[in-house]
């Protein structure tokens, strides 16, 4: 189950499928990937983070995509993980 006492981070209040991977940076060593929310803000987050309204925690990052682990409540009221990816907006990359 997830934690419901955590102090919640800002993408989590958006859809999954609204947010949009526009690009990566690196700075020390750690690889950040850049997601535009549908406010048109650009958040930088790392591995660890938080996004989506599924619980989706970041377990990657690569220049393509970023890898989720995703909380999901099935008809019985128990908890399940999923695997999920958003993808490098490529229309971005044209602009």
């Amino acid at each position: 189950a997830p934690d419901l006492t955590r102090r919640r981070e800002p993408l989590e209040s958006y859809p999954i499928e609204s947010l949009r991977m526009v690009g990566t940076l690196e700075r020390d060593k750690t690889i950040y990937a850049l997601v535009r929310a549908t406010d048109k803000t650009v958040y930088q987050v790392r591995s660890g983070n938080y996004m989506g309204q599924s619980f989706g925690i970041i377990t990657s990052i690569t220049e393509s995509d970023i890898r989720l682990r995703e909380l999901v409540q099935d008809s019985a009221g128990d908890w399940a993980e999923r695997q999920s990816r958003l993808l490098l907006d490529d229309q971005e990359q044209k602009k």
